[in-house]
Order: C-alpha cells, then structure tokens, then sequence
C-alpha cells in the first residue's frame, strides 16, 4: 500500500464528501475502518466486480460477503450495517421532518 495512502483518501473525503469518488474507492474508505492494517483497494474492487456495484454490496448477504477473499465476519457485518443504518437514517429523517 502506498505510503500515506488511507491519509490521503481520509482528507479528500473530508474536504469534498464522496461525490467525486469511484464506487471502489467509497468502499475502501469504509473498509479502512474494519480493515486496519491491510490494502483495502484489491478487496473493495473484487466486491464491487463480483456484486456489480457500491449499493448490492452493500445489500449483499453476510455469507455472500464473507465469501470475498480478505473478507471476515467483522468486515462483511460492517458493511451490512452501513446498509441497515442507511435505511434506518432515512426512515428515522422521513418521520421527524413531516
């Protein structure tokens, strides 16, 4: 992994929100938080080739995710949480905003 190169990812979000992010590149993002210590790029492109994009990653079954080289139990319940709080935020923000 490149030096500096989760540093780098981290400030541009920061700066610009993941607008102008690839769909591998957001999922990497996310992974660096479960994913510590390891090249998260390989893994965050082999989900988005074998799923087919960000959003059915993300709607992935844990087993299905768990199957991805580089994937564990951790990492694959993570991004079925990123899913679940999604869902949860959107439907929490519908109900207060009426």
């Amino acid at each position: 992994m490149a030096e500096g190169h989760r540093e780098r990812l981290k400030r541009r979000f920061l700066n610009e929100g993941l607008r102008n992010f690839e769909d591998y590149q957001a999922l990497e993002l996310l992974l660096f938080y479960v994913i510590p210590r390891k090249d998260t790029s390989p893994i965050a492109r082999t989900l988005i080739q074998r799923f087919g994009s960000f959003s059915a990653v993300l709607e992935a079954p844990l087993e299905e995710l768990k199957k991805v080289e580089g994937m564990g139990e951790s990492s694959a319940a993570f991004l079925s949480l990123v899913s679940a709080a999604g869902s949860y935020y959107l439907r929490d923000l519908c109900r207060y905003k009426k």
